[in-house]
């Protein structure tokens, strides 16, 4: 979140920039002293701003970078272009001042500039090309590769397609900011022209003709159907018969069943219309051509917003209109084959949809909010399936460790850190190393993610018992040589998976842990005993994820002694890496992510000490223990992970 200072002159500058008038502002920052709500939330309540201008303001040092020209105010800069006098400008300033109105409204109402005078400059102020509308018609292929709702709701209208580059005409000046996100939904370059555009909804309807559907108003998804809202009749002369609560409730309870039935029947409709399918597919391509591995679709207030989770962090790249968001809902829950009817309880589904040459399975889960329903998709991409741990980013030292560890026929390997961290997809690489030819592997897992070849994969269900102590109990019989188990959640299946290891089989698991040594008092906190412990450990992996920083925009710089400090680097560090932001990696200075690991190998020393439940600390010193953040700083050292990165996500 921005910072109180920063936010306010985000205020001025919307104000400045003729986004919003100095009226609404005010009025925003009253209700912000009356309601505690910040006033940009409040502009976006009162729909005088969109999720778009909020974010770009609070981030106005980071987007704005390299996107606009020297001219902040569009009044100087019809001063500067001779298009109006610096006394025209004065009596304009104060007429706006009276009105509470956009200066640019006060100009073109006066006559004293027109609407292409307007958007001449704002091309200018945006470093944008300046276009005449009808010397632009829209090319089919555009039109199709971006759906109407959204071309409506970010307010441009697609041209032309070359190669990966879009074409299109915005109008406003907050335009430019709504688009710094669809070049992530469509996979696209785009290329902004600045035109002048009365009625932006109106031509964009009148270029997609043929292509729109009717628009419907929002339902009340917070309240079910009243039984006030049933038509009541009253005669003098022939009173209505005095219903018994029995009856009543029946009666009221069926019309509101037809009520729902009717409305859900209308929704349905709509989430098969071509708009609401387009825009969906759009979101789930967009998603997929980004490397998203989430994407949310959030209820709020005015609009849902739909947000990708990109390398680990969530970005906005649009809002759905409130006229088509329960259909965009339906639409889903159709794709993930799920009840549209059912809104008050959570439900999970998948979709399995092919993309080129790539195969995903979405999962689906849908959550009840009191703004409506909310949905994340997890996009498992089954084609993506690591070969083996040297895809992984572990250290050369650390490669041939897990390497040598794996390899042993009996024993007990833990992968350890918070959800999130990229443990299940180590556990598959150490399963690829493993010979599916010879080896009998089984795996129990709680859900299936990703479907292996050769190996028998079991679905854990704890509704009908199938839980990880159950299951595993009964895999021991099973002549299996390599065995993983998804967690160690509770004692019974943690001292199934010591015996386990402890009679032949190679297990691998993941424990919750911050780093490998607390593996070791998390199990004896589960009543496992020293000795077994130290008997059937083998090795354990403690790992976090990382962004790294983007090849095409990577810069150096000298870094301060404090930020040396706060890193624990030495003082004779002369450089260290960022990312500046660029096109490739969407203006983030990231692209990409790696693993950041410590391997704990229990060898005799260890097993002795671990025995003796001598300190986590003394273990970690005997095995010459490298950590997250010694093997982070190394990375950072290489140019491949940032200085922020490594204090947001490894503890020093």
């Amino acid at each position: 979140m921005a910072k109180k200072g920063s936010s306010q002159n985000g205020g001025e500058r919307l104000v400045k920039e003729q986004v919003i008038s100095k009226a609404d502002l005010d009025k925003a920052r009253e209700r912000e002293k009356t309601s505690g709500t910040p006033w940009y939330r409040q502009l976006v309540q009162m729909k005088k701003v969109n999720f778009d201008a909020v974010n770009d303001v609070l981030n106005y040092e980071f987007h704005s970078k390299g996107t606009r020209s020297s001219h902040s105010n569009l009044g100087d800069l019809l001063v500067d272009t001779k298009t109006i006098s610096k006394a025209q400008l004065k009596d304009a300033l104060k007429a706006q001042k009276r009105s509470g109105r956009l200066l640019g409204e006060v100009l073109v109402d006066e006559g004293l500039v027109s609407g292409e005078d307007i958007a001449q400059a704002l091309s200018v102020q945006y470093n944008m090309p300046y276009a005449e509308l009808r010397g632009m018609p829209s090319k089919r292929d555009a039109l199709d590769k971006v759906p109407e709702s959204v071309a409506i709701q970010k307010e441009f209208i697609p041209i032309s397609i070359v190669g990966d580059k879009l074409t299109v005409i915005v109008s406003g000046p907050q335009s430019p900011g709504r688009l710094k996100d669809i070049g992530v939904l469509l996979g696209l370059r785009l290329s902004p022209n600045m035109a002048a555009v009365d009625d932006m909804r109106a031509e964009i309807e009148a270029r997609y003709s043929g292509k729109k559907t009717a628009p419907k108003s929002k339902s009340k998804k917070k309240t079910a159907p009243k039984a006030a809202a049933t038509p009541k009749t009253k005669s003098k002369s022939t009173p209505k018969p005095k219903q018994e609560p029995e009856a009543m409730s029946e009666i009221v309870e069926e019309e509101s069943f037809v009520s729902d039935s009717h409305r859900f029947e209308e929704i349905a409709r709509e989430a098969q219309g071509g708009t609401v399918v387009k825009l969906v597919s759009t979101i789930l391509k967009g998603a997929v051509n980004s490397g998203a591995t989430d994407v949310h679709l959030d209820p709020q207030e005015p609009e849902m917003r739909v947000r990708y989770r990109i390398d680990g962090t969530l970005h906005d790249v649009m809002s759905i209109p409130a006229d088509i968001e329960n259909a965009v809902i339906s639409r889903v829950k159709i794709l993930a084959d799920v009840d549209i009817t059912e809104t008050r309880h959570p439900q999970d589904g998948h979709i399995s949809m092919d993309f080129g040459d790539r195969e995903f399975d979405i999962r689906v889960a849908t959550l009840p909010t009191f703004l409506g329903e909310r949905i994340v998709m997890r996009l498992l991409d089954q084609s993506s399936v690591l070969s083996g741990i040297y895809d992984l980013g572990l250290e050369p030292d650390d490669e041939k460790t897990l390497a040598r560890v794996i390899e042993q026929p009996y024993g007990m390997i833990l992968v350890t850190g918070p959800t999130g961290s990229g443990k299940t997809t180590t556990l598959y690489s150490c399963l690829n190393e493993k010979d599916v030819m010879t080896d009998s592997i089984v795996t129990l897992e709680d859900p299936v993610e990703y479907q292996l070849s050769g190996i028998n994969q079991v679905q854990i269900d704890n509704e009908i018992e199938l839980t990880f102590a159950n299951v595993l109990r009964a895999s021991l019989r099973q002549d299996i040589d390599v065995l993983l188990v998804g967690e160690i959640r509770d004692p019974e299946t943690a001292r199934i998976a010591v015996r386990a290891s402890m009679t032949g089989h190679l297990v691998f698991s993941t424990l919750h842990t911050n780093d490998a040594p607390e593996a070791i008092a998390t199990l004896g906190n589960m009543d496992i005993p020293t000795y077994l412990i130290s008997n059937a450990l083998t090795a354990i992996v403690a790992q976090r994820l990382v962004r790294t920083i983007c090849p095409s925009c990577k810069k150096g710089y000298k870094p301060t002694k404090t930020l040396l400090k706060s890193l624990r680097l030495p003082e004779t560090t002369k450089k260290l890496y960022k990312g500046e932001g660029c096109d490739e990696c969407y203006n983030t200075g990231y692209h990409g992510r790696t693993g950041i690991f410590e391997i704990l190998e229990v060898t005799e020393a260890v097993r002795k000490m671990i025995s003796e439940g001598k300190p986590l600390s003394a273990i970690s010193k005997a095995a010459k223990l490298k950590t997250m953040a010694d093997r982070c700083r190394q990375k950072m050292k290489k140019g491949e992970v940032s200085a922020e990165e490594f204090l947001r996500v490894i503890r020093t």
